[in-house]
């Protein structure tokens, strides 16, 4: 990081929006920048000026829409956090996104990270990928290739995109979805197997109103993670 404050502008002002933006504002070495909503509230819902704004961050807490409509502007600028990462099952943008950032030498982070292994090894050893997500109202049991499942739950699979696009792909990544039930947890189960281990995770949450939901934890934890002398590789 360099050296002074690193300037962090914000895409969303809902539950993940407010608790990272909250953070970044009482956090030494840090200075919120602009933060973009649909309302306006608290800053701005013009996103000309948004984007036009300095910024060494922004974090797209809004999701796959807010993604598509910003994220190839904002590479352009600075580097992109993102919770949206099933926008990226689109071949066309995510190739965008990726001449975006090549071009200018910013990158994208997909969060939310759940899924054990990523990251180990070669980018090539990874063979595959199944992920069992449970949430309530997901209404019958679906199992079936992730490029299919996209389609049928697109509100549902931005963690099992993020782990794939970091693993062995799309294309490798098949999925199980069900119902947890009124009021049920929200659980995420992944094997991925690569060439030479085989790495096996859980996720457990219930998404309750009132409480840090898990997704701004893990990006308030990476924002810590840039400027702690101790970190867990």
């Amino acid at each position: 990081m360099a050296a002074g404050a690193r300037t962090v502008s914000v895409i969303g002002a809902g539950r993940i929006g407010r608790a990272v933006a909250e953070f970044v504002r009482a956090s030494p070495g840090l200075t919120l920048g602009r933060v973009l909503s649909r309302s306006g509230a608290p800053d701005t819902a013009d996103a000309g000026a948004f984007l036009a704004a300095p910024a060494e961050l922004v974090i797209d807490t809004a999701g796959p829409g807010a993604l598509r409509a910003f994220g190839p502007r904002a590479l352009e600028r600075c580097d992109l956090w993102t919770v949206g990462a099933v926008a990226l099952a689109d071949a066309g943008l995510r190739d965008e996104m990726m001449a975006a950032a090549r071009d200018h030498g910013t990158t994208i982070t997909l969060f939310s990270p759940w899924v054990a292994g990523l990251g180990h090894g070669r980018p090539e050893d990874a063979r595959h990928l199944h992920i069992r997500a449970e949430r309530p109202g997901i209404g019958a049991a679906w199992a079936g290739p992730l490029a299919e499942a996209v389609l049928r739950f697109p509100d549902d699979l931005n963690s099992a995109v993020a782990a794939a696009l970091c693993g062995p792909g799309i294309a490798a990544t098949t999925v199980e979805m069900a119902d947890s039930g009124p009021r049920g947890a929200h659980r995420i189960e992944a094997r991925l197997v690569t060439a030479f281990a085989t790495f096996t995770s859980v996720a457990e949450f219930h998404d309750t109103p009132g409480t840090l939901h898990p997704t701004a934890a893990a990006i308030i934890g990476a924002l810590r993670r840039r400027t702690a002398p101790l970190r867990y590789g």
